[in-house]
């Protein structure tokens, strides 16, 4: 029987791409899921989906960049269900280009999400683990985390953030029992990148990419291992690639 089983797990972003797979593969293994977005129509199918599968769903529309947004989504987990033991940040937003042609604008943006949002996300849930001693914060950085990449400095320096955030936190959190967690994935192919100019010409070969539900399957196994084991950082690639 995995960890997982019984316990709330909360997803941001969980309304498609990695988020989705992550709900659909935990709802398989019994865990109680809450999944919030902005998307509402991928939302209610990812709701009906993991309903199929486990008989209930807490799908919540939330943007992660407004704190009110933010601490009512969790308030209303706990109003459902008592507790929150997993939370895996998935939102997350993109922009490339060099930077002189970057207007602050999109810097504002991708850091509101990838960074502000997120760190909104674990103070939340900190204040719910710490009293309970348990818990486990899985935060999905990407391998633009693990180097510099051409004409990516406001996505990857976000995810640096996302990274340096994940040390600090495993070591402030982790000695009150809450496990934190760095998943760094490959380029996967995911609705992530849908209106990228290299994916809508072919310049990407998507059978050669990671696919969602593969990277999924790792940060879930991640999630369902006991409390006395943590996986502080974990690179996810496709072998060969």
């Amino acid at each position: 029987m995995t960890w997982l089983n019984g316990r709330v797990i909360l997803i941001t972003g969980g309304a498609s791409g990695l988020g989705r797979e992550i709900a659909l593969q935990s709802a398989r293994l019994g865990a109680k899921v809450a999944i919030t977005d902005l998307h509402e129509q991928r939302l209610e199918e990812t709701r009906a989906d993991v309903t199929e599968i486990a008989g209930d769903c807490l799908a919540l529309k939330s943007n992660v960049t407004d704190e009110a947004n933010v601490v009512d989504a969790v308030q209303q987990i706990i109003s459902k269900w008592g507790q929150l033991d997993t939370v895996v940040n998935s939102a997350g937003v993109y922009w490339k280009a060099p930077i002189t042609e970057t207007p602050i604008a999109e810097f504002d943006r991708v850091y509101n999400v990838n960074v502000r949002g997120l760190y909104l996300v674990c103070r939340e849930a900190a204040k719910v683990m710490l009293p309970m001693k348990s818990g486990h914060i899985i935060n999905i950085a990407s391998i633009a985390a693990e180097r510099g990449i051409l004409e990516e400095s406001v996505y990857s320096s976000s995810k640096w953030a996302v990274r340096g955030l994940g040390a600090c936190l495993a070591v402030e959190l982790g000695q009150q029992g809450i496990r934190v967690s760095t998943i760094f994935p490959g380029g996967m192919d995911t609705n992530f990148w849908e209106n990228d100019p290299r994916k809508l010409s072919g310049e990407w070969n998507g059978s050669r990419m990671l696919q969602g539900q593969d990277v999924a399957t790792a940060v879930v196994h991640i999630a369902s291992l006991p409390p006395e084991v943590a996986i502080k950082e974990a690179l996810v690639y496709r072998p060969g690639v």
